[in-house]
Order: structure tokens, then sequence, then C-alpha cells
């Protein structure tokens, strides 16, 4: 079960809503009893048995905070962190990243006569273990350094740890916001519903009527890769990657959030208008905020962030980097993706010293700043490249034709690669890019949207329905970030 899978909206999401407003009836605990039955039977349908690494990841950080805020002792507060760390990154380590590693061997140990090959074990990624791995490893870490007390009951913690709209592909949520989410008896609300059934239509339609109809043309430009000295289809595919992974990974965003909103949890928001960055730092404040500032916290500052001198913030910043393109998932394409955002990153750090440059924005700000949302662009929508394309030679080749090198332009081998769909896809990308300006500029279309009176509402609402009916592909795409 998923968001996309007529089930969800059929009977489970109404019967957890119904059950916790009902049988609940203003009880705290039953409510969160029931959130968390629900959650279980969700990530059941999802990932079967992985469900007891779910459990063991609860057991192991609810022990943990307890023995490490329950001691003043150093030593045994941090035996106590270690042993939550190990468990936690452990399980990751053989379920997400071994086969990954033996490959990495194998591959390394063909330069090498006489080294052995190790058989992979073809382990099934759990599904969701990144999220739910750094949400409550976030719990410990932070009783360690005595920033949250632990939660007074392990239903409660075991509720934050497993809750189903976010379980899988986050937001990663912190406990103390959970926690102040349900400190209180949960009550519905009807701004609280209008605007979470306005997120599930709005995720809905970017999935199913943009994401999905621009993934066959990724997928025709990709998959094939005999035409990619074509820098029409280089830029179109990298610019419909960009919009494939933004609408497919905020959908799941917004689906998460509106269905929390129906039960009365407010979840944090994890993008803003990350295309309208105008620098690579501005995009990351932008991008999956939710891993952003994770990674910043318990590992940026972790590894000395900007204490210690500019070489300790560098080596600091770009290990981040490339661990977070590491956390997207085992393959060398998304450590390469790390280490390309680590330089950005780098790069306009060194670039917002030079005085020229200071000078340009000091003098011309409106230009310098379009001049910076270009550049940055530019090259986001490259990384994007080294995201999708996992073939070595033909990711080499696809960035070669994107900066122009041994590049052509033709118009008719474009028409004659792409899939039947290519006006209404090209239509699709362009509507996109019009509503994602036009969120930027109102703060939020979504928001915008449920603000409005019920009349306007509804009939929003309708049109966004019968355009996800009529224009979804045949066949739904997985959610990409299911992968990770």
């Amino acid at each position: 079960m998923d968001f996309v899978t007529p089930e969800y909206y059929y009977w489970f999401l109404p019967i957890v809503f119904l059950c916790t407003f009902t049988i609940g009836n203003n009880k705290r605990r039953r409510q969160i009893g029931i959130l968390l039955a629900s959650s279980y039977v969700f990530f059941w349908f999802a990932s079967g048995w992985h469900i007891m690494l779910l459990l063991i990841s609860t057991m192991v950080d609810w022990n943990a905070a307890k023995r490490i805020f329950a001691s003043d002792d150093p030593v045994i507060r941090k035996r106590w962190l270690i042993a939550s760390l190990t468990v936690n990154l452990g399980l990751l380590a053989i379920f997400k990243y071994l086969d990954f590693f033996i490959e990495s061997w194998n591959w390394a140990s063909l330069r090498v006569p006489g080294a052995p090959e190790i058989d992979t074990f073809g382990l099934i990624l759990p599904v969701g273990i990144s999220f739910y791995t750094f949400q409550t490893m976030s719990y410990t870490i932070d009783v360690y350094r005595k920033k949250n007390d632990p939660y007074d009951d392990l239903l409660s913690f075991a509720c934050y740890a497993a809750f189903f709209p976010q379980l899988v592909a986050g937001p990663i949520v912190r406990a103390d916001h959970f926690r102040k989410e349900i400190e209180n008896t949960l009550t519905p609300n009807s701004a609280r519903i209008r605007f979470g059934l306005t997120l599930i239509v709005y995720g809905l339609a970017k999935k199913l009527v943009i994401a999905d109809n621009v993934a066959i043309h990724v997928d025709s430009i990709f998959i094939d890769g005999g035409h990619l000295q074509n820098i029409g289809l280089i830029w179109w595919g990298a610019l419909a990657f960009g919009i494939q992974i933004y609408c497919d990974f905020s959908a799941y965003t917004d689906i998460a959030i509106g269905s929390a909103y129906l039960l009365g949890i407010r979840l944090p928001e994890n993008f803003k208008s990350p295309y309208a960055a105008h620098s690579p730092q501005d995009f990351w404040r932008r991008w999956h905020i939710s891993l952003s500032t994770w990674l910043r916290d318990y590992l940026y500052i972790s590894l000395g962030g900007s204490r210690h001198g500019k070489r300790v913030m560098l080596m600091a910043l770009m290990a981040t980097m490339l661990l977070g393109g590491l956390w997207h998932g085992a393959a060398w394409n998304f450590v390469l993706w790390g280490l390309l955002h680590g330089l950005l990153l780098i790069i306009h750090r060194s670039l917002k010293n030079v005085k020229l440059v200071v000078r340009f924005f000091e003098k011309l700000p409106k230009i310098a700043r379009l001049c910076g949302w270009v550049v940055t662009q530019y090259f986001i929508f490259m990384t994007w490249l080294v995201f999708r394309v996992e073939d070595t030679s033909m990711l080499i080749q696809s960035l070669k034709t994107y900066v122009g090198i041994g590049a052509h332009w033709d118009r008719g081998e474009m028409y004659e690669i792409l899939p039947e769909i290519k006006y209404l896809t090209l239509a699709i990308g362009l509507i996109f890019f019009i509503g994602h300006f036009i969120s930027w500029k109102v703060g939020g279309l979504k928001e915008w949207i449920s603000r409005q009176n019920a009349l306007v509402w509804g009939l929003i609402i309708g049109i966004l329905l019968t355009l996800t009916f009529h224009l979804r592909p045949a066949e739904t795409v997985d959610f990409i970030y299911f992968r990770f």
C-alpha cells in the first residue's frame, strides 16, 4: 500500500480518521494507540516482515535515550549513544549498503590478481529505512546533547517512530515537534481538514499528472542511450527529470502532510519552491528541508562546521554532502551527485568573498540575482543527470553533451525519439514552471487554494481531480524516494 493505491483512500485513511475521532473519543492515549496500530498495518502492507527492523530501532532508541537521560556519568551516556548509533547504522549498512560494498569490492578486485570474489546476498531494501533510522537516531542524539528530555511513555515514542504518513519517505520529523503535536487530545478541525484535503488532491495531481507523464520522456531518453549527443534531448531529459523528481517527491510530502492534518497533526514543510533558488546554498534551504537540516545539525556541526576555521569547514561541508549523496542510494552516481553539490557549495562560499562579485550584487542587485538564478539552475539540472543516469558511459556522454562538448542539435531526431505524447508533455512541463513561479510569488499555491471561499475551493479541487483522472498515464510509477 502507498499513496497512489486506491485502497489508501477508499478504506485505510477513512477508517483511521473515523477510529481516531470516534473510538478515540477525546482520549489521548487511545488515539495514539489507534494511530500506532494503523501505522504498523500500513507498514506491513508496504514492507512485510521488515516491520521487525522498525521495531528494533524503536526499542533500541527508546531504551538508549532513557539510560542516557538517567545517568550523569559521561562514559555511560556515551556508551548508550554509541550502542544506539551502532544498531541503527548497522541495520542501515546491512540492508542498504552491504551488497553495494561487495559489488564495489568485486569490481576493484578485478584489477588485483588472485583477489577473491564475494557473492552478494541479494537483500531487498526495506521501505523507508533511511527515513525512520535518521528520525529515531536524532531523538537519541538530542537526549544525549541534553537538548530534549525523553518521551514519558513508550506508546507515544513508538507512534513518533512509526507514524504512517511520513514513515516511508518523510519528512524527517524531530521528536520535540511530534511530541508537541500529540501532547493534547487530537480533535477534528474544519480548517485543518480543508487544508489536508487540499494537500492530498494537490499532491495526487502533481504525482499522476506531472511526474508520471514527464517520466515517460525521461525513460525514453536515458534507457536507450543511443542519441545522447543530441543537446536538445539531453537538456530536455535533465529538465524533465528535474520536474519529475520534484513533483514526485514533493507530491508524497504533500499527501503525507495532508493525511496528518486530517488527523490533527501538523508535520513540517519539506519544500519551498527549490527552482526559485538563486544560489546552491539557497537551493538546500528549499529542497528536502528536513534532510538538509538533519545533515547540518547532526553531521556538519559534529564534524566541526564553521567553528574551527575555513579548512575544517570545507572538509566538513564536503563530507556532509558526500554522505548525503550516499544516503540517497547505494550507487556511485549518488556519491558523485553529493560531490558535485559539495563543490557547488564550496565555490559559492568562495565567490561570496570576491570583491568583484560583491560589488556586482551591490550595484546591480536585480540583474545579479537573475544571473545567480540562471547559473544555479543550470548546474542543479546538470546534477540531476548524475542522479538519474547510473551507467557510467551514458553519464559521461550525457554530461559532455549537456555542456556542449561534441554535441549537436537535431530536432527531427528529438521528434522521433520522444513518445507520442510530445506536445502534451511539453505543455505539462511549461504549466509546471508557471505554477512553480506563481507558487513562489504567492508564498505557496496550495496554501492559497485552501484559503479561498468554499465555492472557489470546491471548483479548484474538482478541476484538479478531473485532470488527475483524465491525464494520468496508463501505468503509474512508484515514488522515486521509496528506493531510499
